[in-house]
């Protein structure tokens, strides 16, 4: 068969290319047939889109800002309102001051004091010397007994603080401590409630103490079982610890209003914020990030705050009561939320590793595909062994808010549950919910539609690629 020539060839390409062009004009006309004129009014609805997506990021941003502000007020705000107004918790929180030697010690001083002042040790030690020397019959007795009476009175008192010491350093204290908090907090609770019936403790001046009387009326029997005899001439004693002033009344009882209102509140208030901005928020998984970051911050300044200036503090506010004791009591009112901070810490740490891991980045994409395929690995073991409820698996593949209303209950149960709340209850509380999470999508299992363990970093770009032409036709996507 000859050959062709270059001219037939030409020829030949030329009526290929007519045919070809006709084949695509005869494929495209369907298409044009099949859609809708475009409406002007939809043109710029992309352009509409981008804007609607650039407001909601800003509303979102704005109230994940606002409720991570709020989150420490809130988390202060409730902490006051209820050792303000919860006696128990007010004591629990104190009562452990009881066996601290700064407390003991003040105790002491305190009831030493009290009682000397109460029963006057120098006049009595010397209507007793008087009554036992006549100046008439013994001159000498009698003049000597004016440098033995100060001696008298000195072992007297000396008396009374080792007796004292012995009791409050006895296993018997701690329970006559809780009673005197008690008596203290129900008292001051009735007056920032205006309730005229409970014994007031808190004077026209604002003066707030802590009562030395049930102590002092608690101690004299052990006193006297110890030996100090004396006791039993112990009259009643008016004496106080203070620990704060109130100046002006109707201005604290207000103050006191305000803080269970705010104590309330703020707290679903500032976590309505966070929830309603990361949920809005066009990408989500920015708004977790930010959130978190908020957070961690927070609670690592807030934290360290407490920590470094628990001295400063003691030493500033310290009148009447010795620092050491005020420091010991500083860092008893502020220990839990020093753990809250803490916990501000943890929540925002992993909010920051979830919400980069929920990205489209590409090392977050193949962190996904990485945490499929082992939880495949898993979820076939399981199976294998007819260990996993494959009902249970079908529940929950499509519902996977339920993940989520189960970290928050068990969120909220802890964080009631854990009171007062200390650096280990934040770390058990962390421990369940990683593990109550992890058994969730055991049982959940991996998506139908997870990266196949022969993904490639290839195939990674091309995803990451397509998702950014997605993110770009369409800012309201939400990853």
């Amino acid at each position: 068969m000859p050959r062709p020539t270059k001219a037939e060839i030409e020829a030949r390409l030329l009526e290929l290319e007519a045919e070809n062009a006709q084949l695509r004009a005869a494929a495209q006309e369907p298409r044009i047939a099949q859609e809708p004129p475009i409406d002007p009014a939809h043109a710029a609805s992309p352009a509409r889109e981008r804007r609607h997506g650039r407001g909601r990021a800003i509303l979102a941003t704005v109230l994940i800002v606002v409720g991570a502000l709020l989150a420490p007020v809130a988390t202060v705000g409730a902490f006051g309102a209820r050792q303000m107004s919860d006696t128990d918790v007010f004591v629990e929180t104190l009562a452990p001051l009881a066996s601290d030697p700064a407390i003991q010690q003040l105790i002491v001083d305190e009831a030493s004091a009290a009682i000397d002042s109460a029963l006057d040790t120098d006049a009595l030690v010397a209507d007793l010397v008087d009554s036992l020397f006549d100046e008439d019959a013994r001159p000498r007795l009698a003049a000597a007994s004016e440098r033995l009476a100060p001696l008298l009175a000195d072992q007297a008192r000396n008396a009374t603080r080792a007796a004292l010491t012995r009791v409050v350093e006895s296993d018997a204290f701690p329970a006559i401590w809780e009673q005197a908090l008690r008596v203290t907090h129900v008292q001051m609770v009735g007056v920032l409630e205006a309730d005229e019936t409970g014994g007031v403790t808190i004077s026209d001046a604002g003066v707030v103490a802590i009562q030395l009387e049930p102590i002092i009326a608690a101690i004299k029997p052990a006193l006297v079982d110890a030996g100090f005899e004396l006791a039993n001439s112990i009259p009643q004693v008016d004496a106080t610890i203070v620990v704060a002033e109130i100046p002006q009344i109707a201005q604290a009882r207000l103050g006191y209003s305000l803080l269970l209102t705010v104590g309330l509140v703020l707290p679903w208030l500032a976590i309505g914020l966070l929830v309603v901005g990361v949920v809005i928020h066009p990408r989500s998984s920015r708004g977790v990030v930010l959130a978190g970051t908020l957070l961690l911050i927070e609670g690592a300044l807030l934290g360290s705050a407490i920590a470094i200036g628990g001295s400063v503090v003691a030493a500033a506010i310290a009148s009447q009561v010795p620092t050491a004791a005020t420091d010991v009591v500083y860092q008893a009112l502020t220990a839990e939320v020093a753990a809250v901070m803490l916990a501000y810490v943890a929540v925002g740490a992993i909010a920051i590793l979830a919400g980069l891991i929920a990205g489209r980045s590409l090392p977050a994409m193949r962190a996904r595909a990485a945490g499929s395929r082992g939880l495949a690995r898993v979820t076939a073991w399981l199976d294998r062994r007819g260990w996993r409820s494959q009902r249970i698996t079908a529940a929950l593949r499509p519902n996977g808010w339920i993940l989520w209303v189960l970290i928050g209950a068990l969120f909220v149960i802890l964080a009631a549950s854990m009171r007062p709340l200390s650096p280990g209850d934040v770390a058990w509380g962390a421990v369940i919910l990683a593990v109550v999470a992890v058994l969730f999508w055991i049982l959940r299992g991996p998506d139908v539609d997870d990266a196949p363990a022969s993904s490639t970093g290839d195939d990674d770009v091309s995803s990451a690629r397509q998702q950014d032409r997605t993110t770009e036709a369409d800012p309201a996507v939400v990853i």
